[in-house]
């Protein structure tokens, strides 16, 4: 349990940091948002929170393949969906279908940034650990 809190703070940090690297850039090209205030970053940090705890839904006691691992992924972005469009509407993130568009974008882009930050982690312990096995040999 001890390794899961670690995990969802790494995800809490990599979601936070990718959604304001994306707002930051596509904002003003975009003309979504001029900047982001306190109460802004606030709502951020809420639906980063629920993001990465949303992650917890992966967590099963066999690997999970195929169509189990899609439902789960699906059913996680819904629920991030669910708690991101009402947050940011009220903070005043976007007010037109196009705004609405991109936070959904964002949440599907972050979504799976997340599982390749996760991947290129999982390939790094492997690594370390097949280094540790030839150790041994």
């Amino acid at each position: 349990m001890k390794k899961e809190i670690g995990n969802v703070l790494r995800r809490f940090v990599n979601i936070c940091g990718c959604t304001l690297m994306i707002l930051v850039v596509t904002g003003p090209v975009l003309h979504i948002i001029d900047g982001i205030d306190n109460a802004q970053l606030g709502i951020i940090t809420i639906c980063s929170a629920a993001a990465a705890l949303s992650s917890l839904l992966f967590i099963s006691s066999e690997e999970l393949h195929g169509a189990s691992w899609w439902g789960r992924e699906i059913l996680c972005i819904l629920i991030n969906m669910a708690i991101t469009l009402p947050l940011t509407h009220f903070a005043g993130l976007w007010h037109s279908a196009s705004g609405m568009i991109v936070v959904m974008l964002i949440v599907i882009v972050i979504a799976f940034g997340n599982h390749l930050i996760e991947f290129l982690f999982d390939i790094r312990t492997a690594a370390w650990l097949n280094k540790k096995i030839r150790q041994l040999r």
